[in-house]
């Protein structure tokens, strides 16, 4: 009982806000569904955020609600500059208390300080001094009648001194970065004239994940009350509109536009017709999920459509069909196409990646080339989504492609590509061992784009190598297992994509269906590098969740470096998941440095001090990206045949490949110590990649297979697979 009361204590103090009426039909829900101590500990817990802006969620029911004294008249200083980059406009007409709140949470979850807040008080009947005397740098602009909230708004804006104004709910909370990235999207895309924020409820549920208007006018916030971390929330992309809510504009657009369209007065409609006006003057509308705000929707006006000013959203939504009636036209009748309407891409051509996971572009070579080939596509003007078959990769990497506007879904999802296959032009099966499934479900369910198969190297050859060196029977199994399975996937797809001239010859020996050379990696080439004199030391790189790397750090370790050491010539092993038994070796050999998991600015620096990369591979197969990336950067190499096979060759080719280990020490020392090879190869490198990996040959290939008509297939049979 005593801790009933604690809690009572805390909703006593809910009855003193403005909204005690959506609180108490909440914590009723709340009792009701789950009792009466689990009911008012989760509804503290919805509601927390409200009240206590930056309270940590994830530690569970208990939170201390009041407000007490101390905190309230804690003053908040906010930045100023004579030159804001951004106005942030927050429209009032009473509410102190939110508006209180809204601006503490500017501050406490922004690290970006180069803005103003404008206060546009629309003559509001409550005394709103006590802003101005615990927000210092806060701008207020007092209109001496009531305005209503379009023209208060025009008003205020005319006052921002940015080059961007963004307009903001005093009923809303913003989360961490949410000003940096709505900045972030017109920095990163073409044409950019005004973007909005996800808007989620109190109870963390989705308000809307940009809007939809329909051929009648009729709108619909996108995924109202879904959940926010769903996929198709979660990209950045083009909308129909977005909320007046938590929403930034260029202002010499706003200007160009003339502001809020007054034909709207007092209010609604008024942001949906601004984006509209937005593409009208040739700019887009953008969505950013990264920009989350969450909104106590109906605090300032209600949600009874019959009265007050909430009545006009009806009235407005009339006005606003009769002006853009002709852009309406155009757009699907309600509830039609939704996969399209969601982010404008009835325009576009869509291509569906499928791969086993997420690009990790830091971590390995097969990470590089599906990036590579997925912004080409996007380069191409085509919309792509992208599937990992792994329910559990890694965010970071999902945001990498989520910012650059490509939704990403995960997991076994038949269900989303039977629903939507047809809305594909093409679809791209990246590995054979993870996409005979969907390769089985297109050709059966009769998707009508082209899919092209790209298998990254012969894997089978690479196994066959292992049997060789390990003389294990199972790795012949799996060599068996792994061509038929390849082979498969070469019959079936209309077009595949080969990276390695040799594999190229010989799958034309066999393979019935068209073939084409592409380069893995397109690369930009080091202008300047530095010189040979202030070099030291040798490197390896490789992901070494990749076997073959393993084997050839062990080879290298245990028959080369030996020799190297006892010249004084220092050793780096770099890459990601390096395995426990290279650090063993640590022990061995004083000169060997060990950096697991580096960063892309730490690689720059190995590849500008190191004289030289050493790939001492005895198994693989297809293109190495190490190779590539080293001649890229000016950095001369050594390594065995296996490190230089597949790429173009004529008989300029520097580099011939090693066979024994002896041959590797001889070819080391030599290029180690001999300045004008090691100028003369880090000249041909740089050269060799601007000419062979460049972004216009990927382009080429890609348009071209894109460009083609898809063909008729017949069903497949899971059988086929079998006994390929």
């Amino acid at each position: 009982m005593k801790k009933i009361r604690k809690y009572f204590v805390y909703i006593l103090k809910f009855f003193k806000s403005p909204v005690k009426g959506i609180i108490v039909t909440e914590l009723l829900k709340e009792v009701k569904q789950k009792g009466l101590v689990t009911g008012i500990q989760s509804f503290l817990h919805l509601r927390v955020d409200y009240f206590f802006p930056g309270y940590d969620k994830e530690s569970g029911y208990d939170p201390i609600m009041s407000l007490s004294k101390e905190s309230k008249e804690l003053k908040i200083i906010l930045p100023y500059t004579v030159t804001p980059k951004v106005s942030i406009v927050i429209p009032i007409y009473n509410q102190v208390e939110h508006t209180y709140y809204c601006i503490r949470s500017i501050l406490e979850h922004n690290e970006y300080s180069d803005y103003e807040v404008i206060i546009a008080n629309d003559n509001s009947s409550e005394d709103i001094s006590f802003l101005s005397r615990h927000i210092q740098n806060l701008i207020i602009i007092s209109n001496p009648v009531n305005l209503g909230f379009l023209k208060n708004c025009n008003n205020a804006a005319s006052k921002a001194r940015g080059e961007y104004i963004l307009f903001l709910n005093n009923d809303t909370l913003v989360k961490r970065d949410w000003l940096y990235e709505l900045l972030s999207v017109f920095e990163n895309f073409q044409n950019v004239g005004l973007v909005g924020s996800k808007l989620i409820y109190p109870n963390d549920s989705l308000q809307e994940a940009g809007g939809i208007i329909w051929q009648d006018g009729t709108a619909w916030n996108y995924g109202n009350t879904a959940n926010p971390h769903h996929p198709e929330y979660n990209y950045i992309k083009e909308s129909d509109y977005v909320s007046g809510a938590s929403m930034m504009i260029l202002k010499s657009l706003w200007d160009e536009i003339g502001g809020f369209d007054e034909r709207y007065v007092p209010a609604y409609n008024e942001d949906s017709d601004l984006c509209f006006e937005v593409r009208k003057h040739g700019y887009r509308v953008y969505y950013n999920p990264f920009s989350v705000v969450v909104h106590y929707e109906g605090i300032s006006h209600g949600k009874d459509v019959s009265k007050g000013v909430k009545k006009y959203q009806i009235v407005n939504h009339n006005k606003f069909v009769d002006k853009w009636r002709a852009e309406l036209d155009k757009k699907s009748r309600r509830g039609q196409d939704v996969f399209l309407e969601r982010d404008r891409s009835r325009p576009y051509k869509h291509v569906l990646v499928i791969d086993h996971d997420i690009p990790m572009v830091d971590k390995d070579a097969g990470s590089r080339t599906i990036s590579n080939f997925v912004d080409t596509v996007l380069g191409l003007g085509y919309r792509v989504v992208f599937w990992t078959t792994n329910p559990n990769s890694l965010q970071i990497y999902k945001a990498m492609l989520q910012r650059k506007g490509i939704e990403v879904i995960w997991g076994e999802r038949h269900d989303y590509l039977l629903a939507n296959m047809h809305y594909f032009h093409a679809v791209l099966l990246s590995r054979s061992h993870t996409c005979i499934p969907y390769m089985i479900l297109l050709r059966n369910n009769g998707f009508c784009g082209n899919i092209i198969y790209y298998g990254h190297d012969l894997g089978y050859l690479r196994i066959d190598q292992e049997t060789s060196l390990n003389r294990d029977v199972a790795f012949d199994l799996r060599a068996k297992t792994t061509k038929a399975e390849e082979d498969f996937m070469y019959e079936q797809a209309d077009h595949s994509l080969v990276i390695s001239y040799e594999e190229m010859e010989f799958l034309k020996t066999y393979v019935s269906q068209p073939l084409h050379y592409i380069p893995p990696y397109y690369f930009d080439v080091a202008d300047d590098v530095a010189p040979f004199e202030g070099r030291e030391g040798i490197f390896f790189i490789g992901g070494f969740n990749h076997t073959p790397n393993q084997d050839a750090m062990r080879w290298f370790l245990n028959e080369i470096y030996p020799a190297l050491h006892n010249e004084g010539i220092p050793m780096t092993i770099t890459g990601s998941n390096v395995p426990s038994f290279i650090f063993e070796y640590k022990k061995q050999f004083k000169l060997l440095n060990i950096e697991s998991n580096i960063s892309v600015e730490n690689l720059d620096i190995l590849y500008n001090k190191t004289r030289l990369s050493v790939v001492p591979l005895r198994v693989g197969a297809g293109v190495k990206g190490k190779v590539i990336e080293a001649m890229s950067k000016g950095m001369p190499l050594v390594g065995t045949f296996i490190a230089f096979e597949g790429i173009p060759k004529d008989e300029d080719f520097p580099y011939k490949g090693c066979n024994s280990a002896e041959e590797m020490i001889q070819a080391i020392l030599r290029t180690y110590n001999d300045k004008a090879r090691w100028e003369m190869l880090s000249a041909y490198g740089r050269s060799y990649v601007a000419h062979n990996f460049n972004k216009g040959i990927m382009k080429q290939t890609l348009n071209q297979i894109l460009s083609l008509p898809p063909k008729r297939r017949k069903p497949v049979e899971k059988k086929e697979k079998l006994n390929a």
